[in-house]
């Protein structure tokens, strides 16, 4: 903001017109004061200005004709902006995720049609068998491969004793003793613990015992019952708890309903959703 005083009368009238850069005191003798503009606005005023002077030296055809011309090489560029866009990406293979999704998807669609017509002409009611898939996590860490003992090893000697830079750049401090910095071995840090770890192998794993979730404790293991239930064209065989939904029965009921049935229900269970993870359609 620009202030000017002139004068001690309260009756002084100054009027700032900030499109000149001129401050005008009607007491006092005129003071021009400096206004930087922005460099964009500027040259925008100042190619105004060039075309305005342009513009009153053209007639009124003259001026028709110009905005004529630069219409018409407005919309030309415009047009071959879009050309080039249609024909940017020739080389490139296109919709190549949905012609894959499609290929299937219509293939299954014309399945179940056909699966709901033969069903409605034998007057057989559908029936909705729900499967469960049991997941028991890793209850400890997994085994590290060896590339991954390396980077720990690297990464452990570089926290211990830093990074070394030439003598000339003056980085370095003065060093330590070699006792001051000591890696401790695994064994050396379980030996230290004031309890006994668990054994990483059980002795199910030993005995070779599957029945059990005391097992294969780094790696994941997921439930499957021997059946002999319908559907089984070639005789028992190993798969997931299954059994029909009553009526009026959600698929979450009948999922807990049929990891009981199988194993008991000493087993604790823990459903993230309610809705079913795949839906599969057969005669």
């Amino acid at each position: 903001l620009c202030t000017a005083s002139a004068g001690s009368s309260s009756s002084t009238k100054q009027a700032i017109k900030f499109g000149t850069h001129h401050v005008h005191n009607n007491l006092a003798a005129s003071t021009t004061i400096l206004q930087r503009d922005f460099s964009a606005a500027a040259k925008k005023k100042q190619a105004n200005n060039g075309k305005n002077n342009n513009a009153k030296e053209l007639t009124y055809q003259e001026r028709k004709e110009v905005e004529k011309k630069l219409r018409r090489e407005t919309y030309e560029q415009k047009q071959t902006r879009l050309e080039r866009l249609k024909t940017r990406r020739d080389h490139s293979p296109k919709d190549v995720k949905r012609t894959l999704f499609r290929s299937w998807w219509d293939k299954e669609m014309m399945y179940h049609n056909k699966l709901q017509r033969m069903a409605k002409k034998e007057g057989k009611p559908w029936r909705v068998r729900v499967a469960v898939m049991v997941e028991r996590l890793p209850v400890v860490t997994p085994d590290e491969e060896e590339w991954e003992q390396d980077y720990n090893d690297l990464r452990d000697f570089l926290e211990t004793f830093g990074k070394e830079y030439p003598a000339e750049t003056g980085f370095m401090f003065a060093p330590d003793k070699s006792e001051d910095h000591v890696v401790e071995r695994d064994e050396d840090m379980i030996a230290g613990l004031p309890f006994t770890p668990a054994p990483r192998e059980t002795e199910a794993d030993a005995t070779g015992d599957v029945k059990t979730l005391d097992r294969q404790l780094k790696t994941r293991l997921y439930l499957t019952i021997k059946s002999d239930t319908e559907g089984n064209l070639s005789g028992p065989r190993w798969t997931l708890p299954s059994t029909i939904a009553e009526t009026n029965e959600s698929l979450l009921a009948a999922a807990e309903r049929a990891v009981s049935d199988s194993v008991g229900s000493d087993l604790k269970l823990w459903c993230p959703s309610n809705a079913p993870m795949a839906v599969n359609m057969r005669v």
